[in-house]
Formats: C-alpha cells, sequence, structure tokens
C-alpha cells in the first residue's frame, strides 16, 4: 500500500519532468542495443518525431528552460510507442544467444 502510494508519486514526478522537456518516457531509455534495433525498426514518422523531440529536449535543457505551461499540457509522456517492439528486439536476442552457443 505504501509501496503504491510511492511509486504514483514518482510517476507524477518523472511525468511532470518529462513534460517540462516535451519527452515520452521511452526517449528516455538507455541506448542499449535492443533499444537501438528498435528504433531502427521504427517507421519513418515515429523517428521523426523522437528525433525532434531528443533535439528539443536537448535545446531546452542547454538554455536551462522548459516549455510553455499550455505545451506541457498535452504532453503525453506516458504514450508508449517503443516499448513493444523492444521486449521483441530482447526475444530475438535472446533466442540468437541460444541458438549460438555450443
Amino acid at each position: 500500500m505504501v509501496l503504491g502510494q510511492i511509486a504514483k508519486l514518482y510517476q507524477k514526478s518523472v511525468a511532470k519532468q518529462l513534460r517540462q522537456l516535451g519527452l515520452r518516457y521511452d526517449d528516455a531509455l538507455v541506448e542499449t542495443a535492443e533499444v537501438q534495433r528498435a528504433v531502427h525498426w521504427l517507421n519513418r514518422d515515429q523517428s521523426l518525431a523522437r528525433t525532434r523531440r531528443l533535439s528539443r529536449a536537448a535545446d531546452l535543457s542547454f538554455k536551462r528552460a522548459y516549455l510553455p505551461e499550455e505545451i506541457q499540457n498535452i504532453q503525453e509522456p506516458f504514450n508508449f510507442y517503443l516499448q513493444d517492439k523492444v521486449a521483441e528486439a530482447t526475444e530475438l536476442a535472446d533466442e540468437r544467444n541460444k541458438l549460438t552457443k555450443w
């Protein structure tokens, strides 16, 4: 019960930070081999949107600024677009490792 409340507070804090920079949760994933493969599998529009979000966030961070409130309010930081592709890439990597072990 207490852990659930702490998790909700943490999720709210993360969402606020992502909204301030205009990012989604999937944009902040660590660039492992599986994540890179999943990003490669994105269609052109999703890939371009990701690149623009990351560029905008880097620019805002450099300027030590945040998005305007009206733009922050329309951001959806937990609208996942990469999670299923990362899971698939991980499964493929695990399968490849099992098949290539002697």
